[in-house]
């Protein structure tokens, strides 16, 4: 993440703290004695006078200090998202809900470039199935289904774990609810796209960290590898795919509107 933004969200952070110290909470009303007592009475004055017990309560009003607090920090996020380096660096929130994109060095030697051999499990295709709960979708060519030539499970012991199919040109990752923690040093590598209408990401080769987090965004142990390879992360129908390639980024889109 870069040090303007980083800045802003810091900003943002002191002053919702601020906002909050500054907001006197109004006390509790006795809600329990009053909603008893309400229920005792017949008709619909139950629910008339419940409600206007409960906006008495709000119509309390709100110190100047709290108030000038969260105005400020509303109008600073604004600020953030109006820097181009911050819409991108922020597109995970936005764009794709299972991509997390962040920039930045790395602390310490960039982790190996490796292939899937090396961090996931070769399975049966027919194991892979029966590991998710979605149904996989396959690359096809001239309306017939390319078969890869091996298949991998990624985060087996996880609850949502990643199917991986190997083709020559690409491997093809497909996910439940993984979340892909990207790291890399230039977020102009970094380009959000579209295609079929949705949302996609498409990040340049040259070398960028991937990162399998599980379904409650918690780093899967030993995932973290460099790709050299250029990829495309595109969702259809709440699950998440990443296609690494060596193919161009309209071959790689032509390959990903393919699948069946």
């Amino acid at each position: 993440m870069n040090d303007e933004l980083t800045t802003d969200i810091v900003e943002l952070d002191a002053l919702l703290r601020s906002a909050a110290r500054a907001f006197v909470y109004p006390p509790t009303p006795a809600m329990a004695v009053a909603v008893t007592a309400r229920l005792r009475e017949p008709g619909p004055s139950v629910l008339g006078g419940l409600a206007e017990a409960v906006r008495g309560w709000w119509r309390r009003p709100l110190p100047r200090a709290a108030i000038a607090a969260v105005m400020t920090a509303l109008v600073v996020l604004g600020a953030a998202l109006a820097i181009p380096q911050s819409r991108t660096a922020l597109a995970d929130f936005f764009g794709l809900s299972h991509v997390r994109v962040d920039e930045g060095p790395s602390v310490g030697p960039l982790p190996p470039v490796l292939s899937p051999e090396s961090f996931a499990a070769p399975v049966f295709l027919a194991d892979a199935q029966d590991a998710i709960d979605f149904p996989l979708r396959f690359p096809t060519s001239n309306g017939a289904r390319l078969e890869p030539s091996a298949v991998y499970l990624q985060g087996e012991n996880i609850s949502a774990p990643a199917v991986i199919f190997v083709y020559e040109a690409f491997d093809l990752y497909q996910t439940r609810a993984g979340f892909f923690g990207k790291g890399g040093p230039d977020l102009s590598l970094i380009h959000e796209i579209e295609f079929g209408g949705q949302p996609a990401l498409w990040i340049d080769e040259g070398g960028h960290i991937a990162s399998f987090l599980d379904e409650e965004g918690r780093l899967v142990v030993e995932s973290r590898r460099t790709v050299a390879r250029a990829t495309l992360l595109w969702e259809r129908d709440g699950v998440t795919y990443r296609l690494e390639t060596v193919l161009s980024q309209e071959e790689a889109i032509r390959a990903a509107e393919s699948l069946r």
